[in-house]
């Protein structure tokens, strides 16, 4: 992460106050979704969660249900996540857009992460971003 996403991702764990996200670029929201993940700071990836209306798949007291052998280890995230910095990120409506990149060296496709923009402007992560 570049310094200022570090900066921005220490803040926003202390208060979970998303405007301490605008102005970030999708992707920064990613690497700050993966570093949380990695770091199993659960309540930190539901808060860069979307909130749009219809957009919302499971509130935060289900999520916090989710035993932890079923949000991957660390390699498995790493797996999946990995190389997301160098990706490209492709708007396909006026709040939808995804992240376009490749895992791995080896890995023969792209993937994609699922990105949507709420109605305060800033970008967060779908849920089950990767489809």
């Amino acid at each position: 992460m570049s310094e200022r996403e570090q900066e921005v991702y220490n803040n926003f764990q202390k208060d979970l106050n998303e405007q301490q996200l605008k102005g970030l670029e999708p992707i920064s929201i990613a690497k700050l979704y993966v570093q949380a993940r990695l770091d199993n700071k659960n309540d930190v990836v539901y808060a860069l969660y979307t909130d749009k209306s219809g957009y919302v798949q499971w509130s935060k007291e289900e999520d916090k249900k989710i035993p932890s052998s079923d949000r991957g280890t660390k390699e498995q995230i790493l797996e999946t996540f990995g190389n997301i910095e160098k990706g490209k990120f492709v708007q396909t409506s006026d709040f939808e857009g995804y992240i376009e990149y490749q895992s791995s060296k080896e890995a023969n496709s792209k993937s994609g992460f699922n990105m949507i923009k709420d109605d305060d402007g800033i970008w967060n992560v779908s849920f089950k971003p990767i489809q």
